[in-house]
């Protein structure tokens, strides 16, 4: 085993590769030679533009007369963190969404500066770019389809205009449920295993107090 293998190694597979290569006695355009591709390529790979695929990474091992794991386990080049289909989930921060009862949501029914922090029964870690939300338990059998038991609910409490078929929380008799909004004609809609609970047509202000976002279930 090559001496630096022993040490701390450097963070990114480009650092490891130069690393390797010059321990090795060989320069850009002979490596590039000794597998098969151009000088710029190891070049890019080196400086951290891209990384080398798989099956390119095990013949650097073997030119290299390195471990691939050892190769291979050095951080991605940010280049390509941020093509990977799940950059931009991961970019997202995780907020601490305060949990709190149905009694304080009413207090956002006609207001939007109280803290919900100072309500949180609890929290739940949320990746999501909403600053402003707050988490709701919905046992109630008028969403049931959408929502069983039980689901933890995360509501953006500054978005208060729902799109027609979004999930919203409103309170059209002064109390939160959470209903789909539909537009024309304006009526929230349950959608529930029971035929019993009916959509509720408005002629008023339905008082929107946000839309959802998020849906969680608890086991």
């Amino acid at each position: 085993m090559r001496d630096f293998l022993t040490f701390d190694s450097p963070a990114t597979i480009g650092e490891r590769i130069r690393l390797a290569r010059k321990a090795s006695g060989l320069n850009q355009a002979a490596l590039a030679e000794r597998i098969g591709v151009t000088q710029p390529a190891v070049a890019n790979w080196e400086s951290g533009v891209h990384d080398p695929r798989r099956l390119m990474l095990a013949r650097l091992a073997e030119a290299l007369a390195v471990p691939l794991d050892w190769l291979a386990g050095g951080a991605r080049s940010t280049h390509e963190r941020d093509t990977h289909p799940a950059a931009a989930y991961l970019r997202r921060p995780i907020h601490h969404t305060p949990v709190i009862s149905f009694r304080d949501a009413a207090r956002f029914i006609d207001d939007t500066s109280p803290d919900p922090h100072s309500m949180a029964e609890d929290y739940i870690p949320v990746t999501t770019a909403i600053h402003k939300a707050f988490a709701l338990f919905i046992s109630d059998e008028a969403v049931d389809l959408a929502f069983p038991k039980d689901t933890l609910v995360v509501i953006d409490y500054m978005d208060r205009r729902p799109t027609d078929g979004a999930f919203c929380l409103a309170a059209p008799f002064n109390f939160p449920i959470l209903r789909r909004w539909r537009e024309s004609p304006p009526r929230l809609e349950p959608q529930s295993s029971d035929p019993a609970h009916k959509t509720i047509m408005l002629d008023h202000d339905p008082k929107i107090i946000g839309c959802a976002r998020v849906s969680i279930r608890i086991h």
